[in-house]
């Protein structure tokens, strides 16, 4: 490897790890790859149900980022550009950069003296605040997407289901609802996605308020009002706090959350490459899409560099899981090819909880499976 062509990629998600294997896999001997992320912690995000279902404990969704031939460094980065990118101890330079850090949760959008309130969507929040979705005995709580976009979009209707499946097998007189501001629920992923989940939800007993917007100014802890006047009073809610632009992230190009970029996530046609959920593609916010646009970058990165031509761009896929009354899953398959959009589902069935749990063992896999916790 030789100092004159360093790629560092941002972010220890399922996109920066997948870009920092990719580049050490194609790139061996052309390019230094260092991959920089706070604490040098992956996550596994969809672990935020288990937590928040009080079945599991967040140390189980992590691992430490330790990738054999690329350079982890644990530092929080402020800034990126196609020559390299800011963190507090200075700047590292780079021949290109792939940012991948994610969509990062708007903490300041939901008061913080709301005591019935769980503002969450990571396993490490769902673990210290659960208790407030699963204590109440009787009642009504509350799923709620504060807007659009957020990530895994089934997540919050799966959450929903489970929690009234818990809250029923307990006797609990507790009624649960799941709100979407989107007219219906899933309506980006499309195909048969928004008719599997309403049906988990009507099956399972969970009220579906669609196209309700939260007005967070006018509601109270206790009682959340939406945009066009509706009201929900509750003992007990899980909000999915809006979704900004992270820190570093936020001089780019593009609208709201979302960065604007062209072929293969590069940003005004520079070394510069966002990609996964904070890349403005009209992709629905998953891992797997997170993980190809980030193949795809790294191929890119290197072919522009000299190092190694850049295979044809592979299909994107993804897949998400929805829970379905009586412990069933059902798995949502998305195929994206040439920008045309194929939806298949299976189940619901008990047999697909082994590939959830993959799902897991692979995203630890990735990471370098060292230390979990």
């Amino acid at each position: 490897m030789t100092a004159a062509r360093r790629v560092i990629v941002v972010g220890a998600g399922p996109g920066g790890l997948a870009a920092a294997a990719r580049l050490r896999e194609r790139g061996a001997g052309g390019v230094a790859v260092t991959l920089v992320s706070p604490g040098l912690r992956a996550a596994f995000l969809a672990g935020t149900l288990d937590v928040a279902l009080g079945d599991a404990e967040p140390s189980a969704f992590a691992a430490r980022v330790a990738l054999a031939g690329v350079e982890c460094v644990a530092g929080e980065v402020t800034a990126v550009a196609p020559d390299g990118v800011e963190l507090a101890a200075g700047r590292m330079h780079a021949d290109a950069v792939i940012a991948a850090p994610g969509l990062a949760v708007d903490e300041e959008s939901v008061p913080a003296s709301w005591r019935r309130v769980a503002a969450v969507w990571d396993p490490d929040a769902a673990g210290r605040l659960r208790d407030r979705v699963l204590t109440p005995r009787a009642g009504r709580v509350v799923v709620a997407v504060c807007g659009v976009p957020y990530r895994c979009p089934p997540a919050p209707l799966a959450l929903a289901v489970a929690l009234a499946d818990r809250h029923r097998e307990a006797r609990h007189q507790v009624r649960v609802t799941v709100t979407t501001p989107e007219p219906v629920p899933l309506a980006g992923v499309g195909g048969e996605a928004p008719a599997l989940v309403s049906d988990a939800c009507t099956a399972a007993g969970v009220t579906l308020e669609r196209g309700f917007a939260p007005d967070l100014g006018a509601s109270e802890d206790g009682v959340l009002r939406s945009t066009d006047g509706r009201e929900i009073a509750y003992e007990g809610a899980l909000l999915v706090p809006l979704h900004r632009r992270p820190r570093c992230l936020a001089s780019l190009p593009g609208e709201g959350p979302m960065v604007a970029v062209g072929e293969r996530g590069s940003v005004d046609g520079s070394l510069l490459y966002v990609v996964g959920d904070a890349a403005a593609t009209g992709l629905p916010r998953a891992a797997g899409v997170a993980r190809a646009s980030a193949v795809a970058a790294a191929d890119q990165v290197l072919e522009r560099l000299g190092v190694v031509a850049a295979p044809a761009q592979e299909p994107i896929e993804a897949s998400c899981f929805m829970f379905h009354h009586g412990g069933a899953l059902s798995r949502i398959r998305v195929r994206y090819v040439g920008g045309a959009a194929s939806i298949a589902t299976d189940g619901p069935s008990l047999d697909l909880w082994p590939a959830r749990e993959g799902e897991l063992r692979r995203f630890l896999e990735a990471a370098g499976a060292a230390l979990p916790g």
